[in-house]
């Protein structure tokens, strides 16, 4: 029991407008990363607060987004009795030469946002990193403060540190 080509044809056009829609909040999601990254820099909490919100909402965007285009694949799987997953090289082998060559193009920019999404995820979290390293050196200078640093304690051995600074790392 195959698809009729004019069903099929339809069904691919509303799969490829939905990826569409995926690049786009891809796009939209990188977009709000680099903010992120500006305010990381520039130490603007309020910014970042705001720009994590609107990034958890691109998230649930994108699963109601995911959940509907897997909606329309297992339909294009089920109607033309393919078996196991609908892989992208056996659906352009379904579907006429332009909408192979619009879900060709659509692939390659999937793959290149996520690229530059890993990437600049991978940037701001060295930021944070680097920002609690250094909020951590900077609490335990502060311990120190006001402290006598003797060099050797009554046994002869160095004196060590029994003074210990806890930071909470929740943001």
């Amino acid at each position: 029991m195959c698809m009729s080509d004019r069903k099929l044809s339809d069904t691919v056009r509303v799969l490829i407008e939905m990826i569409e829609k995926e690049a786009a909040l891809f796009d939209s999601f990188l977009d709000l990363l680099e903010q992120q990254q500006a305010a990381l820099v520039a130490n603007d909490l309020e910014a970042i607060n705001r720009i994590t919100e609107m990034l958890r909402e691109k998230t649930v965007q994108n699963q109601f987004l995911n959940r509907s285009r897997e909606e329309i694949i297992d339909d294009i799987r089920q109607a033309n009795a393919i078996q196991g997953d609908l892989s992208v090289t056996r659906l352009l082998e379904l579907v006429d030469e332009q909408q192979a060559d619009q879900l060709r193009h659509l692939r390659q920019v999937i793959f290149d946002l996520h690229d530059k999404i890993a990437d600049t995820r991978n940037r701001n979290a060295q930021l944070i990193n680097r920002s609690r390293d250094y909020v951590a050196r900077t609490m335990a200078m502060l311990a120190k403060v006001g402290r006598p640093d003797a060099t050797y304690a009554s046994t002869g051995l160095g004196a060590g540190s029994d003074r210990t600074v806890a930071v909470d790392w929740r943001v």
